[in-house]
């Protein structure tokens, strides 16, 4: 059994490294041996702990219906929340791994931001972020917003979590949206293209989704068989059309791409999970994500003070 100091020095290693790597950094830095199985114990052991916690924090929060109050100070005047999924490898095929970024400008005008990753479905997931947005200041804060691709289960979670949150489809997103539909019908690469692509993201960007939408219903009338890459475009905007206003969204000077949300999946997953010849069971791809978001959260000296592994 090794002792609280020593099991937290193995898992902070072991949340950055490969475990073997975890091993051999530890002899190198204090000189005591733990071999790669161990490494392994102890740092998902941890995980599991974390987890576990979490969750009866987010189940008691739901059951009595007493969100948590928000744990900063001074309270955001402006939270984002956003949410994606990076891939892991997982014994038996690829996994979504699930992450999520709530995130604010302090006080001095520093970007604060606070993560959560877990392998589950997209009710539960919402949850988690729910409980995470509160902590960060979700009820308190005068301005919520939400960015998100274009994925339904976000929009869905955003309309049933975050209520009172602007919605806000990520513009690379729509962008990549828009150019794929270019690519298909006038030819990758081709001036045709770009030019074509340039003039609708144009429209977007001056006008938003609605007048983009009109531009595209117009064109698709004007042709014999409409391009089925177009009746896509049209279709995908026409369902986010609502959540396209860029124009509004600048004068109001809100963010409109999902940045922090993709560099949490590659600092929560890709950083870790994606490891040459590494396949996970969820339990322990989970236990590692919850150990690296506790570190990028700030929270692990106080982690550690609460004796996660003590019997």
């Amino acid at each position: 059994m090794l002792s609280n100091r020593l099991a937290a020095s193995v898992s902070l290693l072991a949340a950055h490294n490969s475990f073997a790597d975890a091993g051999r950094m530890l002899q190198e830095l204090v000189g005591v041996k733990v071999d790669d199985n161990t490494v392994a114990l102890v740092a998902e052991s941890a995980g599991a702990a974390v987890m576990a916690a979490n969750d009866a924090s987010v189940e008691e929060a739901l059951e009595h219906r007493r969100p948590a109050s928000s744990q900063v100070q001074p309270v955001p005047q402006r939270l984002y929340v956003s949410t994606d999924g990076a891939n892991a490898p997982i014994i038996g095929g690829w996994r979504e791994v699930r992450c999520g970024v709530v995130y604010w400008k302090d006080a001095r005008g520093d970007l604060q931001a606070r993560y959560i990753g877990r392998i589950e479905d997209h009710k539960a997931f919402g949850r988690r972020l729910w409980h995470l947005a509160c902590e960060c200041g979700l009820r308190e804060a005068p301005e919520v917003v939400m960015i998100g691709d274009g994925a339904p289960w976000i929009w869905k979670q955003a309309q049933l979590r975050f209520g009172r949150a602007v919605q806000i489809l990520d513009w690379y997103h729509a962008s990549e949206h828009v150019w794929k539909c270019a690519h298909a019908m006038h030819g990758e690469g081709t001036t045709t293209a770009k030019h074509w692509a340039d003039r609708m993201l144009g429209v977007l960007y001056k006008k938003g989704g609605k007048t983009l939408l009109d531009r595209l219903t117009r064109s698709s009338r004007g042709r014999g068989k409409v391009p089925e890459s177009l009746l896509e475009l049209i279709g995908y905007v026409e369902s986010n059309a609502e959540r396209m206003d860029y124009p509004s969204y600048r004068k109001a000077g809100l963010s409109i791409g999902s940045g922090p949300v993709e560099s949490a999946c590659k600092r929560l997953v890709g950083g870790r999970l994606k490891g040459p010849g590494m396949h996970w069971t969820v339990a322990g791809a989970d236990s590692i994500l919850a150990l690296r978001t506790t570190w990028y959260n700030g929270q692990w000296q106080s982690l550690w003070q609460s004796k996660p592994l003590a019997a």
